[in-house]
């Protein structure tokens, strides 16, 4: 949007702004901090410390920068990307006046109390996605292994339904106990981790997203991902999910397992293209940097 951007983080970062390196590479690489706590502590003293160069500065790791401005002399943003905690809570009621932003309204919901200055939804460059209107024959499952994540419930769904389902997502000893002894390389496949070009080749052929989590996530940037490829979502009503979700456009939530079924068959019957335009109008990268800009504006 024609602002310069300054981004404090570990050395290699990709940014097409300006990058300040406060650590040599990733947590316990490259000589730096085996402690990941201590990483994001010398990055906001850092940012701190060169804060008169900047309009604002905006924290997105976790709300650990609160203490520090005080001693900034440019106003600052707290985003946490995670379902905040009793710690977090308390840490913002110290420092009532914050600008915190929130990513989805059920984020902040356990705290009535404690009121975001926004919502602000995550958003995409469309442009790194391709709609594909005629999906293969498979649904998939994209993420990390976890009960949480509920990779066995989408087993249990396809094998019911007949439906072939691709797993794609990191190994990890979840994966390895409980998963892999599901997959049998015909009904159940597993892919590997995908990202760039292999992602969206994935999503896009898929007739559905399987998103059957099991605990309550402040957003799940993946359902986005899926949409801009005209792929519907089938999702558990948890967390964030309804706000993601255009029910009966982009996808639909399910309040059980098994009722987790039947929203996947009803997803085959909608509108690749009208997910894609809708995904497109509510979730793009520019909608969610001109909401975060007039935040910032607020605080000049």
């Amino acid at each position: 949007m024609g602002h310069e951007v300054t981004v404090f983080a570990a050395a290699g970062s990709k940014t097409s702004g300006e990058l300040v390196a406060t650590s040599p590479g990733p947590y316990g690489e490259d000589g730096a901090f085996d402690d990941w706590l201590l990483s994001d502590w010398v990055n906001h003293c850092r940012a701190v410390k060169d804060s008169e160069r900047f309009d604002v500065l905006h924290s997105h790791a976790y709300l650990r920068g609160m203490p520090l401005q005080g001693l900034s002399r440019a106003p600052m943003v707290h985003t946490l990307h995670i379902c905040p905690f009793d710690d977090e809570a308390r840490l913002w009621e110290m420092a009532p006046d914050a600008c915190v932003t929130a990513i989805s309204n059920y984020q902040w919901s356990a705290f009535p109390a404690l009121r975001p200055a926004a919502v602000i939804h995550h958003g995409l460059d469309p442009s790194h996605f391709t709609l594909q209107s005629q999906p293969q024959d498979y649904v998939c499952y994209v993420g990390k292994f976890s009960p949480a994540k509920g990779p066995l419930l989408a087993i249990e769904v396809a094998r019911a339904l007949n439906l072939r389902l691709l797993l794609a997502g990191p190994e990890d000893d979840y994966y390895l106990e409980r998963v892999k002894p599901h997959v049998d390389g015909k009904s159940v496949e597993y892919v590997g981790y995908v990202s760039g070009a292999r992602r969206d080749q994935l999503l896009g052929g898929a007739r559905a997203l399987l998103y059957p989590i099991q605990s309550p996530e402040p957003f799940g940037l993946i359902q986005v991902e899926a949409m801009m490829c005209g792929t519907p979502v089938a999702a558990m009503r948890l967390g964030a999910t309804p706000e993601v979700i255009d029910e009966g456009l982009t996808g639909y939530c399910a309040d059980t397992a098994d009722d987790f079924a039947q929203q996947t068959l009803r997803c085959f019957a909608l509108d690749r293209r009208r997910v894609r335009e809708r995904a497109e109008a509510r979730f793009s990268a520019r909608r969610m940097a001109r909401e975060y800009a007039q935040v910032y504006q607020s605080l000049r």
